[in-house]
C-alpha cells in the first residue's frame, strides 16, 4: 500500500517538472523568434539611408542662446549584432555661432564662429517589433575645422582659422511613413545638441 502510493507521486512531480521544462524552452524559443522578427525593421544589412536634419548646435564656446547646425548622415547597415544592425557611414556638419557685444566705441559689434565637421559615424539599429520605426544609438569621431571671425571688433582682434579633434555620442529615432522616406529626431552631445529632419531609405523594408 505504501509502494502503490508512493510511485503515483513520483510521476506527477516528474510531470510538473517536465511541464515546466517545456514551458521554459517554449518562452526561450518565443523570445528568439520575437527578436528575429524585430531586427527585420527598416534598416537591415545592405541598408542605405541618408539623412539631412537641422537643430540646436553644439555650443562649443559655452555661450548661451540658440545656435544653428545643420548636418548629413550617411549610414550602410553592415552586421548583425543580437536582435539589430550595425550602421557605419560618415556625417558632414556645419555650426554657426555668435557673440554679440553692446553699444561700445559708438557701434555694435560681434564675434562668430563658422564650424565644420567631418567625422565617421556608427549606430546600432533596433526597432523592438513596431513596424515603420527604427531607433538607434552610436557615436562619431573626426575633425571640427573652426574659422573665427572677429567682424568690426575696436580692438582689432585677428580673425582665426583652426582645426580640433571632434567626438560625439547621440541616440534617436526614425518613423518611415514611406518604405523610403521617414522623419527623425536625435538627441546627444554631436555636432547638435537637438535635431530634427528626413531619412532616404534605400535598400530596407
Amino acid at each position: 500500500m505504501v509502494f502503490n502510493n508512493f510511485v503515483p507521486e513520483i510521476n506527477s512531480k516528474n510531470m510538473k517538472t517536465s511541464f515546466f521544462k517545456i514551458r521554459f524552452i517554449a518562452i526561450i524559443v518565443s523570445l528568439l523568434a520575437c527578436s528575429s522578427v524585430m531586427a527585420d525593421g527598416p534598416v537591415v544589412k545592405g541598408t542605405n539611408v541618408l539623412g539631412f536634419g537641422f537643430g540646436m548646435a553644439n555650443r562649443y564656446y559655452g555661450y548661451s542662446g540658440f545656435s544653428p547646425g545643420v548636418k548629413i548622415n550617411y549610414e550602410v547597415g553592415l552586421w548583425k549584432a543580437g536582435p539589430g544592425v550595425v550602421t557605419l557611414g560618415g556625417t558632414f556638419g556645419y555650426t554657426f555661432q555668435r557673440y554679440r557685444y553692446g553699444y561700445i566705441w559708438g557701434s555694435n559689434y560681434n564675434y562668430s564662429w563658422h564650424n565644420f565637421i567631418i567625422a565617421a559615424r556608427s549606430a546600432w539599429h533596433h526597432n523592438w517589433g513596431v513596424d515603420k520605426l527604427d531607433t538607434y544609438a552610436g557615436a562619431s569621431a573626426g575633425v571640427r575645422f573652426n574659422i573665427y571671425d572677429d567682424g568690426d571688433d575696436p580692438n582689432n582682434n585677428p580673425d582665426y582659422a583652426s582645426v580640433y579633434p571632434h567626438f560625439g555620442g547621440f541616440v534617436g529615432a526614425c518613423y518611415y511613413f514611406k518604405p523610403g522616406l521617414g522623419v527623425f529626431g536625435e538627441v546627444g552631445y554631436d555636432i547638435n545638441f537637438f535635431t530634427v529632419g528626413l531619412n532616404l531609405n534605400f535598400g530596407g523594408r
